[in-house]
């Protein structure tokens, strides 16, 4: 009867934490409320500027899009500013050519034209919120189709702007404890060139904004990310932590920051600012192609920005903490995840360090427990070792074979970050479901008593332990993925060797699974879509190092209460 007690709790407590998992990744509905940020008025300005494609290639339409941006701020009672420079006063290049690609030999044939609104404060000093409104007109990569009308990329961006600005029209510098700045981006897609001129020419710039806010979007639908932050970013994460329904890891913006991508924020972290950058990731099928238009996108994906940008700047402009130029000056990066639904876990890379330390004691502290119990077989926790390691390799290769495989059915190019093909998701689950039916076919036929499933959980938590020691040094941000199961399976061993207890035994082992569940089920699923199925071979490795714990966590727990 105890056997299935045990076995019902394990399966519960799995079913629970991955539906909450799950439920981590929705986003708000679309908020008919005008006394709040609004994605369904947001919508009514989409509906106009991604009318045509509107690239600095489409002149007419370009140019319609510039005047009904300036036209609705003015309409709010904002003065707007036009930074405009003729292409003759510029050195940029990029000619369109023929077939559509871009030639950086030529020079640019087109003026930059900006807007800029200051929304003033008691302090000059403010934040920057930054989104450009030309549409992608060339094509550059594998998959791209000159001719996108901006929907997404970036008229998610410019209708954000557009709502905030509405919500902050009527303030005036009494009000505010600090200013808004927004700025509206032109020839972002040739070469950040309009954000380029502001970094470069805009006094205001340089020497009144101490926190930076850009819009992107590289999706259609699904969570608005923030994906990328400055450098040194403790404090840059703890006034983000203030947004409703935050959606962000760090091993994001830690691997994004040693990657060569380019936005508009690229131009303001060169010249040493602070701030963020947001966008959505799913579906790279409708990035920088005709297919980003009105019919694709998800309208509550504007209101999971609006949702996390509002109280942020709510936050910024009402303490006057934030006029201090140097505020966000910091030392050290953030370690960040979500835990729960809008939950975010944060702490500073020496609480890293410290709990990478935490994790070793309470691991060696478990080895001599189990050995002096006689629960632990040197040998054969080794060949264990072997064992997982073996699986994570066969794993990684498996994940690259499926996405190889996928990309040659698709008829489309291998690539490690942007691999487009529709219906990506069934080659996602496929390598997972093999993956995990394979490992589970071990262990229901090797985990025959609680000692032996003891001997691979200890090598579960060792292979972790020593990839969050690493990730700690090298790359703080990314260690969260391996040291929480590495921390809590080293706690289930050293009370499975203190105590027979069977409920506190269920407790532990309830806690370390729900906890891997809850960080691993979105985790994984947004790194899919931000890496795209070529990223699988990274993806199954990262699923089979957790399992390499959860599974045997789970066939402790399931066996808690029967005889070895």
């Amino acid at each position: 009867m105890r056997k299935y007690i045990s076995l019902t709790i394990t399966a519960l407590v799995l079913a629970v934490s991955i539906v909450t998992g799950v439920c981590i990744l929705a986003i708000p509905t679309a908020a008919d409320d005008m006394t709040t940020f609004s994605a369904t008025n947001a919508l009514k300005h989409l509906e106009t500027i991604a009318a045509e494609p509107h690239s600095v290639f489409d002149s007419e339409a370009h140019e319609k899009v510039r005047l009904y941006i300036k036209d609705a701020l003015t309409e709010m009672g904002l003065d707007v500013e036009e930074h405009n420079w003729a292409a003759e006063e510029t050195d940029f290049m990029g000619a369109i050519n023929a077939d559509g690609t871009l030639d950086k030999t030529k020079p640019i044939e087109y003026d930059i034209k900006n807007l800029w609104v200051e929304i003033p404060g008691k302090s000059q000093t403010g934040v920057l919120l930054m989104a450009h409104y030309d549409s992608r007109g060339h094509a550059s990569r594998p998959g791209e189709v000159p001719g996108s009308y901006g929907a997404g990329d970036d008229g998610f961006g410019v209708v954000t702007l557009l709502e905030i600005a509405r919500l902050f029209a009527d303030s005036n510098a009494n009000e505010l404890e600090t200013s808004i700045y927004l700025c509206f981006t032109d020839a972002e897609e040739t070469g950040m060139y309009g954000a380029l001129m502001e970094a470069q020419n805009n006094e205001i710039v340089k020497n009144n904004v101490n926190f930076v806010i850009n819009v992107e979007a590289r999706g259609v639908k699904g969570p608005a990310y923030m994906f990328e932050s400055s450098k040194n970013n403790g404090k840059v994460i703890e006034l983000y932590n203030k947004a409703s329904l935050p959606m962000t890891y760090s091993v994001a913006t830690a691997v994004y920051s040693v990657m060569t991508n380019f936005t508009d924020f690229t131009t303001m972290l060169e010249i040493g600012k602070a701030g963020i950058n947001f966008s959505t990731l799913d579906n790279i099928n409708y990035y920088h192609v005709p297919e980003d238009n009105l019919s694709n996108i998800d309208v509550n994906s504007i209101q999971h920005y609006g949702e996390q940008i509002l109280p942020i700047i709510n936050e910024y402009t009402s303490d006057a903490k934030y006029a201090d130029m140097n505020y966000f000056d910091d030392t050290q990066d953030a370690v960040f995840f979500n835990i729960l639904p809008g939950v975010l876990a944060v702490y500073s890379e020496t609480t890293a360090v410290v709990l990478a330390i935490v994790a070793v004691v309470a691991f060696l502290l478990a080895v001599i427990l189990l050995k002096v119990k006689g629960l632990l077989s040197i040998r054969k926790m080794l060949l264990a070792l072997a064992i997982i390691f073996g699986t994570i390799v066969v794993s990684a290769v498996l994940g690259f074979g499926i996405s190889y495989l996928t990309a040659l059915i698709a008829g489309t190019t291998w690539n490690l970050t942007g691999l487009r093909a529709f219906n990506a998701g069934i080659p996602f689950a496929v390598a997972f479901v093999i993956v995990l039916a394979v490992e589970l076919f071990y262990c229901f036929k090797k985990f025959k008593s609680v000692n032996v499933t003891v001997n691979h959980l200890t090598a579960g938590v060792l292979i972790n332990l020593i990839f969050a020691v690493l990730t700690t040094f090298v790359l703080a941000g990314t260690s969260f993925m391996f040291l929480w199961t590495a921390l809590l399976g080293a706690v289930v061993l050293i009370v499975r060797a203190l105590t027979g207890n069977c409920v506190i035994n269920h407790i532990l082992c309830s806690v370390a699974n729900a906890v891997a569940m809850l960080i691993f089920v979105p985790l994984l699923y947004s790194l899919f879509i931000a890496v795209t199925l070529g990223g699988l071979l990274a993806l199954t490795l990262i699923f089979a190092f957790m399992l390499s714990v959860v599974l045997p966590t789970s066939f402790v727990q399931a066996r808690l209460g029967t005889a070895d």
